[in-house]
């Protein structure tokens, strides 16, 4: 999908229009940073981690494996100004025409040999999406999925309530996780484990703290409860934390900062397990993620006056006790239920629901 193609022009309406040029891409940005919810957060690392914001700070290395599309819905319809509706909302901040904004990421996966497609949505408002916008963003996804040639669409850390929502979705992949998050404030009060070294977790262990590289991704690949594209993990290694043996420079811990601006993907070996590695890693990833988000989010703004609050989040499996406590340590609070899902959907199940679900809007 690009700007060029009959796909992206036909998914194109009076209420639906594709975020173009980087002037938007940096208002919609900074709407999103003053919108500080962990789903505006997620958009908005996803948009600095991609080269959408070319004028402010483009990781080159991300062209060649996805291309993102930022999306946007209005309740009303926007007016065409100069024949771009997306540049007249951003000139003119018209922030409460929008309903919801879509971050669509397009990358080549050599395990599945094919092209997938993610759908990362941000409901404009604090609040849950009313029954209308939910109607909305329904019609969008189904229309989506049409142009996708019905395949499977997945769902990057999208509320379960929406998801459930959605008439005649079937999700043939599902993992239901919690959505935590701490603010930069919090995170500075709460727990610090102090400076790694091997005395501190053994005597008996040769460890040192570094970050994944390339020659790690086929372990974590292999341990990892979901199956990463290699390419996708190879794009992180800059920002994470692992632990590695020094005899043979195994890694033995490790933690990822996800495309997103997500915590995830933390593991620790078996024989490792018990002896507090965890803590360490994420320490020393939660400080990179800060000051690398203020960097970038400081470039989006012409002065000094620049609110540098920044929400690290984390998403962890409905059954991971034990993460979720570690992550309470650190200040971590529950704040929403989340899934990560592949979809499609029923033609006839999605009408008959929608039918259901929306006779009386």
């Amino acid at each position: 999908m690009n700007q060029d193609s009959l796909k992206f022009s036909a998914l194109e309406t009076a209420h639906v229009v594709p975020v173009l040029g980087c002037k938007n891409h940096i208002a919609v940005a900074r709407h999103l940073h003053s919108l500080g919810t962990t789903h505006a957060y997620r958009a908005l690392g996803g948009m600095l981690s991609s080269c959408l914001l070319v004028n402010v700070d483009c990781n080159q290395n991300t062209s060649s494996y996805a291309h993102n599309e930022v999306w946007m819905h209005s309740r009303s319809g926007m007016e065409t100004v100069a024949g771009n509706r997306s540049s007249h909302i951003a000139k003119n901040n018209a922030w409460d025409a929008v309903d919801f904004f879509v971050l669509l990421t397009v990358y080549n996966s050599s395990a599945a040999n094919t092209q997938k497609l993610e759908v990362r949505v941000v409901i404009n408002s604090v609040d849950q999406a009313s029954p209308r916008t939910v109607k909305e963003f329904g019609k969008f996804v189904l229309s989506l999925w049409g142009l996708w040639n019905n395949r499977s669409l997945y769902f990057k850390g999208v509320e379960d309530y929406l998801l459930d929502s959605l008439p005649g979705v079937v999700c043939s992949k599902r993992i239901r996780c919690f959505n935590y998050s701490v603010d930069n404030t919090d995170w500075q009060r709460a727990f610090n484990p102090g400076q790694f070294s091997e005395s501190a977790v053994s005597h008996d262990l040769e460890l040192q703290m570094c970050q994944i590289q390339s020659r790690d991704i086929d372990v974590i690949q292999k341990l990892n409860v979901i199956d990463y594209d290699p390419e996708y993990l190879e794009l992180c290694c800059p920002v994470t934390a692992c632990i590695r043996r020094s005899s043979d420079a195994a890694p033995v811990s490790w933690v990822v900062c996800h495309a997103d601006y997500q915590i995830g993907a933390l593991l620790t070996v078996d024989q490792y397990r018990s002896r507090g590695l965890a803590k360490y890693i994420l320490h020393s990833l939660g400080n990179k993620m800060i000051a690398q988000f203020a960097a970038k989010i400081a470039l989006l703004y012409d002065d000094c006056a620049v609110n540098n609050a920044f929400k690290l989040q984390m998403v962890t499996e409905l059954t991971n006790i034990n993460t979720q406590r570690l992550f309470e340590r650190f200040g971590f609070k529950p704040v929403d239920n989340v899934s990560w899902a592949e979809c499609k959907f029923d033609i006839q199940k999605h009408q008959h629901e929608h039918n259901i679900a929306y006779s009386k809007l």
